[in-house]
């Protein structure tokens, strides 16, 4: 199982704070690793992964550099076998 949330929020809003809350409610579905990808309306694009849970990917120093109003984040759960 993995986790998945989008979000697009007013011009003046940074979507990363809300879509870093959402991933902790939903790490149930995936506590391997964890991304945050946000957008501005021009088209800039800001991404921060990695492995381990979402408290421990992001930091406060991630956050402030993940600026935009559009995103996505996820939190992932390995699959097993071949």
């Amino acid at each position: 199982m993995c986790g998945i949330v989008g979000l697009v929020t007013s011009k003046s809003l940074h979507a990363a704070p809300q879509l870093y809350d959402t991933l902790t409610v939903i790490q149930h579905r995936g506590q391997d690793a964890a991304g945050i990808a946000t957008s501005d309306r021009a088209g800039n694009l800001c991404v921060r992964k990695d492995n381990g849970l979402v408290r421990d990917v992001f930091q406060d120093r991630h956050m402030a550099d993940l600026k935009g109003s559009i995103g996505i984040g996820h939190c992932r759960y390995p699959t097993a076998g071949s």
